[in-house]
């Protein structure tokens, strides 16, 4: 019934450089783009281009691609401009982002190059099918991450397959053995030397760099305001590269996206220093930060309260053992460009001199003072990238109300990044006393020998050449931090800001304590009701951080009058102003509501037994667990006559009743306070104790309904030939008024330009052709609808074949069922404008 993961596929387009171009650059480079818009007409790529891919378990919602950009291109003719750019909060069809890509610069045998994923598309994910974006999240099978034992499949490698579609250890078995992060986690890869790249951009001259890229979300009102992004960018070609730079390049605009010029009266800012993260009960932990923001001048009225900017949290050499090495946390430049000015007088770039130029030359521009439309760049080097050795670049995307919040928020990202330390090597003698680095000897200290806590006053320790010492290396760091005046720490200690502490000596970054994960959800739906069915794997998933099982119970949401405002789809769902509780069941521990959760779905509960219509289904499961048995990490065999999502559940009620890892057990719940052709999002989320003196006694953390949603429209059923009635079949509303449509019309968008629509109901349960014609016998439209799995609605958007909405009057309609049992007949409606 539930899967891991799933990858989200795009629908093949043309990669046109007059849209490109037409991203409000400068006007030589729209030039450009119409002069050799033929070559790229026949340029057609399989890559995520549908905005399907959006950061939608947090209140900072952004399309995700696989080439290299966030962002959606807000009013171009991309099927992903109807998706949030980068919304907050989420559904107020307000963004502060056109686009924003990754910038990779590079000297290779003292010639510069640079390879661009925005405004010049030159990353691309290969041909194949299988190298699109896929989804996950902290608790999915295979997904283990330290501190917990991250060894998914026993072989002992650490996280080796990662979540790609592929068998990248060779074992037979497909991202089985990675690191799943966040309540929300996106992983794809793309590199700077497809073919496509140099036919698109003749100048193109690669680095053979792959960069695989994975964006975390979390759903906690602490932390959904950020969306962190990771690059590990890896050097695939035989050619060292010195001076490497890395830069995010970011089209920043402020403002409702339904403003025609929302982006022209922006301002852009920079701030780097110590910030006070605030975590929890007025404790703030100090963390060294650098923003690159954007704001609105004036606010457009109060609807743009905003601060939105990337915050460099990191860069780390990746070592070929997993382990990482610190590089730097401060940007090399920031550079701003407005308007259309020539580079020589801070225009944008138009070669790869000058991108080099920007990327490496140590200018940091002031704060603008003036509205206008502005691009970005923060970049960080220099590095040294020999071949197959990578670099971990890690950015977060934050937004706040005001500046403070802003840094708040950016702040908080920093301490996510930071993670924790665990015991990776399982030495007790490593990790201690503040010493989390290891030293190689040299001839330096073997010499005169080296201090291994340069904080305090302990004599120096002579290190012979290729002997080893573990030293404590960040210990000013540490010192500077504690010493921070502007932070409230409470009960914290010294210890509690130092790395190297009871033998952990290893830092994992991007792991936080938080509420227990988003069951697996489905929902469905039939005529006046919505079923929701899911899993407990938020009983089951222990902390990442504590490693406890701390969950209390389940909420049932639900968002009512959504109608698709500007920059929003179904994949990124309703504002938070729309979601209300429906019901609440937890442990019977005298926590609130106290309601018992085991109780069963038919007295009242929410447990519930799947499959119940399964032909056969007791033997089944038993064949199961006897297969499981005697091979507890295989994959049982779907037998004949069963689907796949039904042998899924069946292995997962099998594993539950044997006690192995991956088995489940289900709840229900079931709306029927629901109307037909109306949309409704649903939610079922987790929340943990609060505890005193060791025993629960109240509602603790819980998660946001952004965590976890599925959009769900009620329907009539598609009617059986032995009962079927003509008279059944009929248009709703009759007569099609804007009034009478008005609770499920949606905002236009470019898949759905009317936003309207009437529904033809009850037809028959089988494929039929529906014709539409004026009472004089014109033909206005033909539909085609397939009712054979049982739904009996059809939707029109009052469109005619010819591109134009119709206009009053009656109308006749024909069903044509391809099924003979049913006759063919006609029926009437009439429309009122």
């Amino acid at each position: 019934m539930f899967r891991r993961s799933y990858f989200l596929r795009a629908a093949s387009y043309s990669i046109v450089v007059a849209a490109v171009m037409a991203m409000r650059g400068p006007a030589h480079a729209q030039e450009r783009g119409q002069n050799l818009k033929g070559k790229f007409d026949a340029v057609s790529r399989s890559i995520v281009l549908d905005g399907s891919a959006v950061t939608s378990a947090g209140n900072l919602q952004m399309n995700v691609t696989n080439f290299g950009f966030l962002g959606s291109l807000p009013k171009s003719s991309y099927p992903m401009a109807d998706s949030p750019s980068a919304q907050w909060p989420a559904g107020s069809g307000v963004e502060y982002l056109y686009a924003a890509g990754l910038w990779i610069g590079a000297e290779v045998d003292g010639v510069p190059s640079v390879s661009t994923s925005y405004p010049e598309m030159e990353f691309y994910p290969t041909d194949s099918p299988v190298d699109i974006i896929y989804k996950t999240s902290e608790g999915s099978k295979g997904g283990r991450n330290y501190p917990a034992n991250p060894d998914d499949d026993g072989d002992g490698r650490i996280n080796e397959d990662w979540l790609n579609g592929r068998d990248d250890d060779r074992d037979g078995l497909i991202d089985e053995d990675f690191a799943a992060i966040g309540k929300l986690m996106y992983s794809c890869w793309f590199t700077d030397d497809q073919p496509v790249a140099r036919r698109v951009w003749p100048n193109h001259a690669p680095l053979n760099i792959k960069v695989r890229q994975e964006t975390y979300q979390w759903s906690e009102e602490s932390s959904y305001n950020s969306v962190g992004v990771h690059y590990d960018i890896g050097n695939e070609g035989g050619r060292f590269l010195q001076n490497v730079y890395f830069g995010i390049y970011a089209d920043l605009d402020a403002g409702p996206r339904n403003y025609p010029t929302y982006f022209k009266d922006d301002l852009i800012g920079s701030w780097s220093g110590t910030w006070c993260a605030p975590i929890g009960g007025g404790v703030e932990m100090p963390e060294r930060i650098s923003t690159l923001y954007v704001y609105d001048n004036d606010g457009d009225g109060g609807k743009t309260q905003g601060y939105f900017g990337v915050v460099l949290l990191g860069t780390q050499m990746v070592m070929s053992d997993g382990t990482a090495e610190r590089l730097q946390e401060s940007p090399a430049a920031i550079r701003i460009f407005a308007g259309l000015l020539p580079y020589e007088r801070g225009g944008e770039p138009i070669n790869d001199f000058q991108r080099y130029e920007l990327l490496s030359r140590s200018v940091f521009q002031p704060n603008t003072d003036q509205p206008n439309d502005y691009k970005a760049l923060m970049s960080v080097g220099p590095f040294f990238l020999g071949p197959g050795q990578s670099i971990a670049l890690d950015i977060a995307y934050t937004a706040g109300k005001g500046l403070d919040e802003f840094l708040d928020n950016a702040a908080y990202m920093k301490l996510i990044y930071n993670g924790t330390w665990v015991d990776k090597d399982k030495n007790r003698n490593t990790g201690v006393n503040g010493r989390e680095s290891i030293f190689i000897g040299d001839e330096g200290s073997a010499k005169d020998g080296i201090y291994p806590d340069p904080c305090n006053s302990q004599e120096k320790v002579k290190v012979a050449v290729r002997d080893t010492i573990w030293i404590n290396a960040d210990c000013f760091e540490e010192t500077e931090l504690w010493n921070y005046p502007d932070c409230f720490k409470g009960s914290m200690y010294f210890r509690d800001f130092q790395t190297g502490i009871n033998g952990r000596e290893s830092r994992i970054n991007w792991i936080t304590s938080e509420t227990p994960p988003p069951p697996n959800m489905r929902a469905v739906v039939g005529d006046g009701v919505v079923g929701l069915i899911w899993d407990n794997l938020s009983e089951i998933t222990p902390d990442p951080i504590t490693l406890k099982k701390d969950f209390e119970g389940y909420q049932v949401w639900r968002a009512d009058e959504w109608h698709r405002p500007s920059g929003t789809t179904i994949a990124s769902g309703p504002s938070d102003d729309l979601w209300h509780l429906l019901d609440s069941r937890d442990l019977m521990n005298d926590v609130e509501p106290n309601i018992d959760l085991e109780k069963p779905w038919a007295d009242g509960g929410f447990q519930y037994e799947p499959l119940q219509q399964v032909e056969g289904k007791a033997l089944l499961l038993k064949a199961f667990e006897e297969n499981l048995y005697y091979d507890p990490f295989g994959k049982v065999p779907c037998p004949p006559g069963v689907t796949e999502a039904e042998c899924d559940t069946l292995e997962a009620l099998a594993r539950w009743n044997l006690g192995y890892d991956g088995g489940r057990q289900y709840y229900r719940y079931v709306d029927h306070d629901v109307k037909n052709g109306i949309p409704y999002f649903y939610s079922v989320i987790a929340y943990e104790p609060l505890y005193s003196n060791g025993k629960p006694k109240g509602m603790g953390r819980a998660d946001t309904p952004y965590a976890n949603f599925v959009y769900a429209m009620p329907r009539s059923e598609a009617q059986e030939a032995e009962d079927f009635a003509e008279k059944a079949v009929y248009v709703v509303p009759n007569p099609v008024t804007r009034e009478a449509m008005a609770p499920w019309t949606f905002q236009p968008n470019n898949a759905d330009p009317s936003g309207e629509k009437a529904e033809f109901r009850n037809l028959p349960k089988c494929p039929n052709t529906v014709r539409i014609f004026t009472v004089a016998g014109d033909l206005v439209q033909i539909l085609r609808h397939n009712g054979s799995a049982g739904n009996g609605t059809l939707a029109w958007n009052l469109v005619s074949r010819n591109g134009q909405t119709v206009t009053s009057g009656v109308y006749l309609f024909s069903v044509e069922p391809d099924d003979g049992r049913f006759p063919r007949f006609v029926g009437k409606f009439v429309v009122i404008r």
